[in-house]
């Protein structure tokens, strides 16, 4: 019994040396001799494109995988889980012997079109590859094949033959060579449709289920319906004009609150601790000033900041840590300050007060709440009344 295991479909070398060799060759010999020397000049050409698209070696390991695997389960009887497998396999890694053993399992689950066809791809690699048993039992496998072959043939009458008809089979175009070809299919179901430019489609199912020729032909198609020429003639028609939708009612804001924004006061104290961050900054960085004059005064450091000894070290660690924090608070302050100053300038103004209660304790334009800041030598306070 034949064995198939996986075997590259690109191996023309032990034919090229039996064509090249000093040996007297047969009308046969001779005959596959030339195709494999075309062969190879063919593969020699391609040979850069064919290195760029060959498998990695962790692509070829899956491959080899799904090819074990495929035979267990064909040899376990399992066929129509076996097909996926084996036809990955050859789809990662493609190999003749992959492809005789997804031939044969195509066989078993009545893919018998595609079985046949892929007998012949095998025989003819072979042929290529110089491995003569191999083809002769391809050759053999298709040839046995033959007489169980389902054929669909599309006719096209002279009348349906429309300029510009496309048909499809299964969704896949047909050229006009292949119109009243009978071409072999799996069994089945399949879907013959036609259309052309200002035609009707047409579509049909056609159920293949045993060896033979079914025949299915495309009728004329039916021109399409033309458009509405009535307004043209001077034909009038009545239109039924929708009523436009009821007008919404205006929305309108509501009134600001009585008092005031809050805005504003939240603004104020921002205000007042962006100057509080402003002043102890301020102070902070005097401060540090006079740690590193310290040490300079004190012969302890230079004016560059170079430093002689352990207290000028010190001394200008307090001074740059000092300064360091009088800078942070200083951007916190005025960042504080700014924005306070936005929401207290953005705050909308208070209502008019002119008729308040009978208390008459406003006044117009007066605002909700009074405030003061001040900044001192050391310090910063801020006041104010709601």
């Amino acid at each position: 019994m034949l064995c198939h295991h996986r075997h590259s479909s690109t191996s023309p070398e032990a034919g090229y040396r039996a064509a090249t060799s000093g040996a007297p060759l047969t009308g046969g010999a001779r005959r596959r001799a030339l195709a494999l020397l075309s062969t190879l000049a063919a593969l020699t050409a391609l040979a850069p494109a064919a290195r760029a698209a060959e498998p990695t070696r962790e692509e070829r390991a899956a491959a080899v995988a799904l090819f074990d695997e495929g035979r267990a389960l064909m040899a376990a009887g399992k066929h129509a889980e076996a097909c996926p497998k084996l036809a990955e396999s050859h789809q990662i890694d493609p190999g003749i012997g992959t492809l005789f053993n997804l031939s044969d399992c195509y066989e078993r689950i009545g893919r018998t079109a595609t079985a046949w066809i892929g007998f012949r791809d095998v025989a003819a690699a072979s042929l290529s590859a110089g491995q003569a048993e191999r083809e002769r039992v391809a050759r053999a496998r298709a040839a046995a094949l033959e007489p169980r072959l389902s054929r669909l043939q599309i006719v096209v009458p002279k009348e349906a033959a429309l300029s510009g008809l496309e048909l499809t089979r299964d969704g896949v175009a047909l050229g006009r060579a292949l119109w009243g070809t009978a071409v072999p299919l799996d069994p089945g179901e399949h879907r013959v449709a036609a259309a052309a430019p200002g035609h009707e489609p047409w579509e049909t199912k056609v159920v293949i289920d045993k060896p033979g020729v079914v025949s299915v032909t495309v009728p004329a198609l039916e021109r399409a319906a033309e458009p509405d020429s009535a307004a043209g003639s001077g034909a009038t028609s009545s239109v039924t004009v929708a009523p436009p939708p009821p007008a919404r009612p205006p929305v309108t804001a509501p009134p600001p609150p009585q008092g005031g924004s809050i805005r504003r006061p939240i603004g104020m104290v921002g205000v007042g601790l962006g100057a509080v961050g402003l002043g102890v900054g301020t102070v902070l960085g005097f401060m540090a000033k006079s740690t590193f004059d310290e040490a300079t005064e004190g012969g302890h450091c230079d004016e560059e900041g170079r430093c002689i000894d352990q207290t000028g070290l010190d001394l200008r660690g307090d001074a740059v840590r000092t300064g360091n924090l009088g800078t942070v608070v200083f951007i916190a302050g005025a960042v504080l300050a700014v924005g306070g100053a936005v929401l207290w300038i953005t705050a909308p103004s208070a209502p008019d007060s002119g008729t308040a209660s009978a208390g008459g304790r406003g006044r117009a334009g007066d605002a909700p709440f009074r405030a003061r800041v001040g900044l001192g030598p050391g310090s910063a306070w801020i006041t104010g009344t709601f």
